[in-house]
């Protein structure tokens, strides 16, 4: 099972992000909370601003 936290971090350390992470996340971002939906956001903000990229690790 997939963690948010774990994702997150696995992003940041590698500065990539999987398509499954990122399909995890949109499945799932209803049922988070607000400290999950903090955290995506920054997220969000880490790809759009180009620090972390959608591919394979």
């Amino acid at each position: 099972m997939m963690s948010l936290v774990q994702i997150y971090l696995d992003a940041v350390t590698h500065q990539v992000i999987t398509s499954e992470e990122l399909a995890f996340v949109a499945g799932h971002h209803d049922n988070f909370d607000r400290t999950e939906q903090k955290l995506t956001a920054r997220l969000e903000q880490l790809i759009s601003c180009g620090n972390i990229s959608i591919g394979m690790r």
